[in-house]
């Protein structure tokens, strides 16, 4: 949300996506739609919904690493929004998926969060993205310095604001994303930090992906490789910080595909 794929790519030169492919993965990154060559975007009129991202474009992109692959597995290794999408996704029966590894992710609902003191700021933060949709039009990322990629107003109001007015993770017309998540029965990892206190803090990313019916990891970065803070919300995975992370996460994709 907010960023395009090149996000996969820091720092340059590296990157996870970088790091995957020397350990002999095949990568595909990609813009989602309104993102980065995905154009055009939000400020220019364009408008989609959260639910055209589980529907098809994710599926598109596995669908094309499918036919890419021959024999091999597909893992989706998702950051954040691309990691609930998948989940969604793969629980209504839209993606085909082997595995799913996800860093940063959950999403904003009363039921997933314990801290009284986070969900007020959570509640706040969504008035607010509703009220700047509503005077605007669109969400204005890069005039907010906030991101790379303006957002559109449908889909922010419906995966940044919905959970948290409704108390439900659910589609347009009504699907239960929450509860369809007992139809992931693939492998998965949710990787979260102490470092992300707000947008996806540890607690709430367990919470989270116990809702999965299939078999899944929690993997709780404490400390930054140097013994550093842990990283922020999007640091885990635009700099080389938790290289060891990016290490249990490939050698856990490779243990789980290959059995």
């Amino acid at each position: 949300m907010m960023a395009r794929r090149i996000e996969f790519e820091r720092p340059r030169g590296g990157g996870l996506a970088r790091f995957l492919a020397s350990r002999g993965w095949q990568t595909v990154a990609f813009d989602f739609r309104g993102h980065g060559d995905s154009g055009p975007g939000a400020a220019d009129g364009a408008t989609w919904t959260y639910d055209d991202l589980v529907n098809h474009d994710l599926p598109a992109v596995v669908d094309c690493a499918r036919m890419r692959s021959g024999d091999a597995k597909v893992v989706v290794v998702g950051h954040s929004l691309g990691s609930h999408v998948a989940l969604a996704s793969q629980g209504i029966g839209k993606l085909e998926a082997d595995a799913i590894v996800m860093f940063a992710s959950n999403v904003w609902l009363r039921a997933l969060e314990p801290s009284r003191a986070r969900w007020l700021v959570k509640i706040g933060v969504a008035r607010a993205i509703e009220e700047v949709c509503r005077r605007r039009g669109y969400f204005p990322t890069r005039a907010l310095r906030l991101g790379s990629d303006d957002e559109a107003a449908a889909y922010m109001v419906a995966n940044a604001c919905r959970g948290v007015r409704e108390g439900k993770w659910r589609s347009d017309d009504g699907v239960d994303y929450l509860g369809a998540l007992a139809n992931v029965k693939v492998p998965v990892l949710s990787i979260a930090s102490d470092g992300d206190r707000l947008n996806c803090a540890p607690d709430c990313a367990e919470r989270f992906v116990e809702h999965v019916g299939g078999p899944h990891v929690f993997d709780r970065i404490r400390r930054a490789d140097d013994g550093g803070p842990a990283p922020g919300h999007m640091d885990m995975v635009t700099t080389e910080s938790v290289k060891s992370v990016w290490g249990r996460a490939e050698r856990w994709m490779r243990a789980v595909t290959t059995r």
